[in-house]
């Protein structure tokens, strides 16, 4: 997702990009592509439902910012993107997690470890399952 340039950051390239897939596909191909959004600090909560609502995003995807390839518009802090986290809680819209952490004093092959002792710690704003 972030190797896209630019990167599908909202509804207009989700439908965009799809389109460039399915021209691309032969006419026997039976394939539906699954849309996803790159979640940035700037990303709109009512954009996401609406998009969601009507078929065009199937899940939004979170990079942290500079974890890997083009993915400088990743999300810089979890609080930024909590109006997004939970209207996306609320209509049960999925949230793909690149986890990963970018402090650079950590080992490469320990960022994902890390992400997970320091990152993923459970934050509900709306209700956490249980």
């Amino acid at each position: 997702m972030p190797n896209l340039v630019p990167p599908v950051t909202d509804v207009a390239l989700a439908r965009a990009y799809r389109e460039r897939i399915l021209a691309a596909l032969p006419e026997s191909a039976d394939f539906t592509p699954l849309m996803t959004c790159y979640l940035t600090d700037k990303t709109d909560p009512a954009e996401v439902a609406r998009s969601h609502t009507e078929g065009v995003l199937a899940a939004v995807k979170l990079y942290p910012a500079h974890a890997t390839t083009h993915s400088a518009h990743g999300v810089t802090d979890i609080d930024r993107v909590m109006p997004v986290l939970e209207r996306m809680a609320m209509i049960g819209m999925p949230l793909l997690i690149h986890g990963e952490a970018t402090d650079p004093e950590i080992d490469i092959f320990d960022r994902e470890a890390v992400f997970i002792e320091r990152g993923a710690r459970p934050r509900c704003a709306v209700a956490c399952p249980k």
